[in-house]
């Protein structure tokens, strides 16, 4: 029998994990994770229950390492046209934040079965399985608007001294808790305001603030 080169039994082994993933997905859409079992998963994977304990230390592993499969597609993307910006026309900082904070809201509403599901299970979580969840997802996703906030620090269309964490987490703060209201707790406010409203009314909030330019105030 062949033997297999490192290169091929790292894709097999993504593929794999990406098959299993797949189908915990589907799992925990239609039983919830609670009541989904990994024998449930290991069924819709078409694969053998302990082979999943290869890539997976348990349900709340796979859950947890969800989110990261369900993003890492539109982040790679993103970091992709961000990173054209240094060999071709740049598009304006506007632009870039509006298609990022889209894609973020488009991944939260295909997704949000799975990401119900992991809030629901957060509580009783160990610590480990939330760090990893951080690492997973929150710092992933963050580390790309670092990228790009540093990125317009250096080239001066950001002003110096900025701290890109804080930027990173304050610009999807201003609209995560909304989507999450209304995508995932299925709260529904401010029903007459839709995604294209919120996202053309947060970024320049972000990017300019509140205050009116210092000749459009009025005076007392």
């Amino acid at each position: 029998m062949p033997k297999i080169s490192p290169v091929a039994r790292r894709a097999l082994t993504e593929q794999r994990k990406t098959q299993i993933l797949s189908a915990a997905a589907k799992v925990f859409a239609a039983k919830g994770f609670e009541r989904a079992t990994i024998s449930d998963i290991a069924r819709a994977a078409g694969v053998a229950e302990g082979s999943i304990y290869n890539y997976f230390k348990n349900k709340q592993d796979l859950l947890v390492s969800l989110p990261r499969q369900l993003i890492e597609p539109t982040i790679e993307t993103t970091r992709a046209r961000v990173s054209m910006t240094s060999f071709a026309e740049p598009p304006l900082p506007e632009e870039i934040l509006k298609g990022i904070a889209g894609n973020i809201i488009s991944i939260l509403q295909q997704n949000a079965h799975v990401i119900r599901a992991l809030v629901s299970a957060l509580p009783n979580m160990k610590q480990p399985m939330r760090e990893k969840y951080l690492q997973q997802v929150i710092l992933y996703a963050t580390g790309l608007l670092k990228e790009y906030f540093q990125q317009e620090i250096d080239q001066g269309v950001f002003r110096p001294g900025l701290n890109t964490e804080i930027l990173s987490i304050s610009f999807v703060g201003m609209f995560f808790p909304f989507v999450i209201f209304r995508e995932v707790l299925q709260v529904e406010i401010a029903s007459d305001l839709d995604y294209a409203q919120l996202i053309g009314e947060v970024v320049p909030l972000f990017l300019h603030g509140v205050l009116a330019e210092s000749s459009e105030r009025k005076t007392k």
